[in-house]
């Protein structure tokens, strides 16, 4: 899957396309692609077309008589255009699935980076690398479909704003003691604090919204954010347990045999281990450098599924960490809210080194292992690409949104 971390102009406007609330993907366009008029249809991609009843590839015979062409939708700052879109599968390379839109070197150039969305089962097209889909346009364009997107925000549920009151009342009483140490210290804090007894539960944590709380980034080198825990299919898996992984891996830390380590697909780690997306399988790898190369594998449907389970909507909690007399206390300072994944985005994210996974595996004093994951974890700036309307941002010691 060709992919690279978008522009910070990229990311706005695929923030508010994500605003209204409908799922997006991205195509990266290439320099070979735009010279012979090829996209290559991704997994993401069909899988969109085939969800909103617009085309289904699997269906599509070969050959150009098999062709599919259609009216989409395309884009730009203050304007849209009616261009035509085609479907097909060649008689070469098996089939792969392509698409290509009529005239669109008019109005995109290679490493341009198009977002495809569906509004009434019409393909939508923006080019968000020229694009800008920040807000601030929204008055001089006579586009209909920018007026709609801007028109499908999402407005706060009542749990949400019950949420904000609570949080903001323990931050106007002070700061807030740890109950424990640790990563998990602010997260738990804060639970206690609501009310919130500490379990292992997959669900969410406050009446269907999922609390995620860290220490301001200032204080911490950690700049990522657990998004969920989940274990690899170990009947595909290379290796068949955390145990398996950790004898291969694990190295000695002290008194300790552990494998404490992140895994990305944007380059390969100490440890020899990187990920690898599979689109057309729809599988994520975590492959070593030396054989044997399989070390554990995911179903994309399965990160998706714990994704949306987990996440339909969330509270990221900031805080302040400060120690007093040898005890840590923590003073909460913002929250971001962010609600309904963008599921199609989080292959990407995986794919260009964004959403990463980390090992907590280490062995029992019995002679087994233990892992607590392993954690999949987003680069916190990122948050907003992987979910669907424009996040609201809260000060947590002020009434009013920052």
């Amino acid at each position: 899957m060709n992919a690279r971390p978008l522009s910070e102009q990229e990311s706005r406007s695929l923030a508010f396309i994500n605003a209204a609330g409908v799922e997006s993907s991205l195509i990266f366009l290439t320099a070979t692609g735009m010279s012979k008029s090829i996209i290559d249809a991704t997994v993401p991609v069909r899988e969109l077309l085939r969800q909103h009843g617009v085309h289904d590839y699997e269906r599509q015979p070969q050959g150009p008589e098999h062709k599919r062409v259609m009216q989409a939708t395309f884009l730009t700052d203050g304007d849209t255009h009616s261009l035509q879109i085609s479907l097909y599968r060649p008689n070469t390379k098996q089939g792969d699935p392509r698409l290509w839109f009529s005239m669109l070197g008019k109005h995109a150039s290679p490493d341009d980076v198009l977002a495809l969305f569906i509004v009434d089962t019409r393909v939508h097209v923006a080019n968000i690398s020229r694009v800008t889909f920040d807000g601030s346009n929204l008055r001089e364009t006579d586009s209909e479909s920018i007026r709609l997107l801007s028109q499908l925000g999402l407005q706060s549920s009542l749990v949400a704003t019950e949420l904000l009151s609570a949080l903001r009342q323990i931050a106007n009483c002070g700061p807030l003691r740890a109950v424990c140490g640790g990563d998990t210290a602010v997260g738990r804090s804060v639970e206690s604090a609501l009310g919130i007894s500490i379990n292992s539960s997959r669900l969410p944590d406050y009446k269907g919204i999922e609390l995620k709380s860290g220490r301001s980034q200032i204080l911490t080198r950690e700049n990522r954010a657990n998004l969920f825990a989940c274990v690899p299919d170990w009947s595909l898996s290379g290796c068949k347990s955390s145990g398996a992984i950790l004898e291969r891996f694990g190295y000695i830390r002290g008194e300790e045999f552990k494998l404490y380590c992140t895994i990305s697909a944007r380059n390969t780690n100490p440890q020899g281990l990187k990920l690898e997306v599979d689109d057309l399988a729809r599988l994520l790898r975590e492959v070593s450098a030396e054989a044997p190369h399989n070390v554990a594998i995911w179903r994309m449907k399965h990160l998706e599924n714990r994704l949306f389970e987990k996440h339909r909507e969330t509270f990221w909690i900031k805080a302040r960490s400060e120690r007093v007399a040898g005890c840590e206390y923590f003073h909460l300072e913002s929250v971001v809210h962010t609600r309904n994944p963008n599921l199609p985005q989080l292959e990407r994210l995986l794919s260009d080194g964004t959403v990463t996974v980390d090992h907590l595996i280490k062995r029992k004093p019995s002679g087994g292992a233990q892992e607590k994951g392993p954690l999949f974890k987003i680069v916190k700036e990122r948050i907003p690409e992987l979910f669907m309307g424009i996040p609201n941002r809260y000060s947590l010691t002020a009434s009013i949104p920052f």
